[in-house]
């Protein structure tokens, strides 16, 4: 335990000295929130992959392979198809839209192409909404985590990991958010490596030519349900399709994964990023799905509470010190990029489309003071709401997920694929959004089974659609004009 927590001391001290570097080169606030626009693939690939593939992957994605068995691909089957629509279809042309109205923010972004203040304020109050609630999630597991990790409460864990976190990303925005998810990324796919082999070495005596065929025979001797695509019925059919489809989407409908768009050099880097983002992916499933196996054939089943111990108790059983602790780290990692990706976007919101608003005069005069106290505002409010968080918290954390996603849907398809899209079809659509996702969530789908994601993916384009039909086409300005020649060339 030692080791381990010497491993975990020096990451924790690493992530804390490349904040400190990148606050010495921030100057104003576009280097704060976009990093200067300066990104490559490479940097470019692992911001978007390792804030999208969390904690969630590393701990879940065995957790549920333990459970259904070969269904547990499902979790990640749509990841590489997220990838490309994010960087091949949507990516190209946000990141041409975005430099053509040169703006710091997506609700930025947004009222200069509707020319609407309203739409503004309704984007940056969901995004201040959904990742505040989103964070609270991610802090009160990150509390969890390190609690289990270290082997301390609750409160310390939480203060720990929130700690960290937090000053590294209120230190150097999105400059540090970005390197720390590069180095954070690398871990995550030696760490998913290295407990796949370690498992294979307990359960088969190591990896070999016929692993597979040989893990198929084992586990249908347990259960021949593992070996069917829907776990047996327990991950249905339509289920899948809803993960899929939504998946594709993220790139497009999710701030926190947009910015990585935005923060692009150009447009060629699209390109290489789809490929080393599909790499990373394809890596992290083909490790932690196999590993999730084989833990019925390491493990005694009678010793794992829930799925979501398979990984802690692996840990234990088949690696090092040393290895457990990278393993750790690479946990850590997941969560910690996650969680920083979201502080960022939302004090990119709270500081440029609120405070400079407001006081505008003042933030001018101060402008990186009040995008690190945005950031502040977020660690501190998330940090003391995940203290004790509300018995809905899990609700809370579907709810964030499903409200970002809904509520930015259609007016980001409306900025690359629709140029005549007037701004009441966008606004109304947002507001329905607003409203009916938090409500199923917490009440609509406890009541009628139906997933609050399904609801969602129907209600937003029908209501955009509705309004959209019954508007008079609007004139295509000549900045509307100007962008779509700009989209032609790609």
């Amino acid at each position: 335990m030692t080791i381990t927590i010497l491993i975990l001391v020096g990451y924790f001290a690493l992530m804390l000295v490349i904040g400190w570097i990148a606050s010495r080169r921030i100057r104003d606030s576009r280097d704060y929130f976009l990093g200067g626009k300066g990104f490559g693939p490479w940097l470019t690939a692992f911001k978007f992959a390792s804030t999208w593939e969390s904690g969630v992957k590393l701990v879940g994605a065995p957790g549920m392979s333990w459970n259904v068995g070969w269904a547990g691909f499902s979790m990640g089957i749509a990841t590489p198809i997220c990838y490309f629509f994010s960087f091949r279809v949507f990516g190209q042309r946000l990141k041409v839209a975005f430099d053509h109205f040169n703006v710091l923010t997506l609700p930025q972004l947004l009222e200069k192409r509707y020319q609407s203040r309203a739409v503004r304020m309704l984007a940056a109050a969901a995004i201040v909404i959904g990742l505040g609630g989103s964070l609270v999630a991610q802090f009160k597991a990150t509390g969890e985590i390190f609690s289990v990790t270290l082997q301390t409460s609750y409160l310390n864990g939480l203060f720990l990991g929130a700690g960290i976190v937090g000053v590294y990303c209120i230190l150097g925005g999105y400059l540090a958010s970005v390197w720390t998810d590069c180095l954070q990324g690398v871990l995550m796919i030696v760490g998913s490596i290295v407990i796949m082999v370690a498992t294979a070495t307990v359960a088969f005596g190591g990896l070999h030519w016929n692993f597979i065929p040989e893990l198929n025979l084992s586990l249908a001797a347990i259960d021949p349900n593992l070996l069917d695509i829907t776990g047996g019925g327990k991950i249905p059919v339509s289920q899948i399709v809803i993960i899929v489809v939504i998946t594709g989407l993220v790139g497009l409908a999710l701030p926190q994964q947009s910015v990585a768009i935005f923060s692009m050099r150009d447009v060629r880097t699209c390109r290489t990023a789809l490929v080393i983002c599909t790499f990373f992916s394809a890596i992290l499933a083909w490790t932690l799905v196999p590993t999730g196996m084989m833990a019925r054939l390491v493990l005694d089943p009678a010793t794992i509470p829930n799925p979501d111990a398979v990984i802690p108790l692996l840990i234990q059983k088949v690696l090092s010190p040393v290895t457990g602790g990278l393993f750790i780290a690479a946990i850590l990692s997941a969560i910690m990029s996650t969680v920083s990706g979201s502080i960022v976007v939302a004090a990119a919101t709270l500081s440029e489309d609120i405070f400079k608003l407001i006081i505008p005069e003042r933030y001018n005069r101060h402008p990186v003071l009040y995008n690190r106290a945005g950031a502040s505002f977020f660690v501190l409010v998330s940090m003391l709401l995940a203290i004790e968080p509300p018995t809905i918290i899990f609700w809370i954390g579907v709810f964030a997920f499903g409200f970002l996603v809904f509520t930015f849907l259609m007016p980001m398809i409306g900025v690359i694929l629709l140029p005549r899209t007037p701004a009441r079809a966008v606004v109304a659509q947002m507001v329905i959004t607003m409203v009916v996702i938090p409500f199923w969530t917490i009440v609509g789908q406890k009541a009628t089974g139906i997933p609050s994601l399904l609801v969602g993916l129907v209600i937003a384009p029908l209501s955009f659609f509705a309004v959209y039909a019954l508007t008079k086409d609007k004139p295509l300005t000549e900045d509307m004009a100007a962008l779509w020649k700009k989209f032609a060339r790609l």
